[in-house]
């Protein structure tokens, strides 16, 4: 073995930063479309992850970090509220993204579910319009017209902070995990609003917005907004936080009995 290896020397191998690295976006543009789901749907769906469901309604989401510090990318997915013991969030359940390095930052380091996906996110005369996909076909397509006037009491009242993800990491050997936490992030606190417009939504969700052979309904769009403002990923607010480990005393997840912690 190498003598005095540094094993964070790693993550330049890797090709993404550390957890505990910060990072900023100016002008950070996000579209997100507030829906109304069937509730049994959204609760089957969270049924294999360690959530309960804490409100009827989602968030189908697209964000240009063209401008990020560590370099450029584009962030989508569907985020559901959720309940973890004591702690109400949202949970990001689908997420795409359209560069392999922030894919494999945000699984591996927070716990993102991210996958690859080809991304837009376009401003025009009638809106603002965006779209994901992956070889040619949708994922989801979501869009805005910004209207003067128009209310968002429908979704204003929603807890969009902190996120609540899974960070595990499977056994290299085994049908268990290594590494199975709750982890809390909550990057608000450090974001600089500079506008946003609300308006009526479309939503369109592709067959791809499916876990376990139950796909996502959508009962009704609430309406959508569009905002820019800068994004900050700071040590104090944008690193995670382990909030439960479910293996800690040295046990492993095992798929012998499904939820079972069973010690080594």
């Amino acid at each position: 073995m190498k003598q005095n290896y540094d094993v964070k020397s790693f993550f330049s191998y890797l090709g993404y930063p550390s957890g505990d690295r910060p990072y900023w976006c100016e002008n950070l543009r996000s579209l997100s479309v507030y829906c109304r789901g069937d509730v049994a749907n959204l609760e089957a769906l969270l049924e294999p992850t360690p959530f309960e469901l804490a409100d009827d309604r989602f968030v189908v989401q697209i964000a240009d970090f063209g401008n990020a510090t560590p370099g450029a990318f584009y962030d989508s997915g569907v985020v559901i509220p959720v309940r973890y013991r004591d702690h109400v969030g949202v949970n990001y359940y689908f997420e795409y993204e359209d560069q392999p390095w922030s894919v494999a930052f945000g699984r591996e380091v927070w716990g993102y579910p991210k996958h690859y996906g080809e991304i837009e996110l376009v401003e025009g005369e009638n809106g603002v319009e965006g779209t994901v996909t992956r070889a040619g076909k949708l994922i989801f397509g979501i869009s805005v017209v910004p209207e003067d006037g128009y209310s968002n009491e429908a979704w204003a009242d929603m807890t969009m902070y902190p996120h609540l993800q899974v960070h595990a990491l499977p056994q290299a050997n085994g049908p268990g995990f290594e590494t199975f936490e709750i982890v809390s992030r909550d990057t608000s606190k450090d974001f600089t609003l500079k506008s946003k417009c609300f308006g009526p939504a479309q939503v369109e969700l592709g067959p791809a917005l499916s876990v376990n052979g139950v796909d996502l309904k959508l009962v009704e769009v609430l309406g959508g907004e569009y905002s820019v403002g800068d994004y900050a990923c700071t040590v104090e607010n944008g690193i995670s936080t382990v909030i439960d480990d479910l293996l800690a005393g040295g046990g492993r997840v095992s798929d012998d009995v499904p939820g079972e912690v069973r010690s080594l």
